[in-house]
């Protein structure tokens, strides 16, 4: 079996740009939040694998942002919320 190269680290730099355009995107709900579970789930992967570095708390500084932020634009749209606009 071919083994698979594990794919680098993205700067910070790079997330917490598509974060931003993410939030000034007007993307359906059910799309911002899938799209904000991938950006979440990649920043906390090195965060965690870089914890007890100062690198590592920047990324943890960008995760505690990205959650205010993503839920403070968002806080009023129900997380169910479906392509049709209805409650699942």
């Amino acid at each position: 079996m071919p083994e698979t190269a594990e794919r680098p680290d993205r700067p910070l730099e790079e997330i917490e740009k598509d974060f931003a355009d993410l939030v000034a995107s007007r993307l359906p709900v059910w799309i911002a939040r899938e799209k904000f579970e991938l950006l979440w789930d990649e920043t906390n992967l090195v965060a965690a694998r870089l914890v007890f570095t100062t690198e590592g708390e920047s990324y943890i500084s960008l995760l505690k942002r990205m959650h205010e932020t993503f839920e403070s634009r968002y806080a009023e749209v129900p997380a169910e919320t479906t392509l049709a606009g209805q409650r699942s």
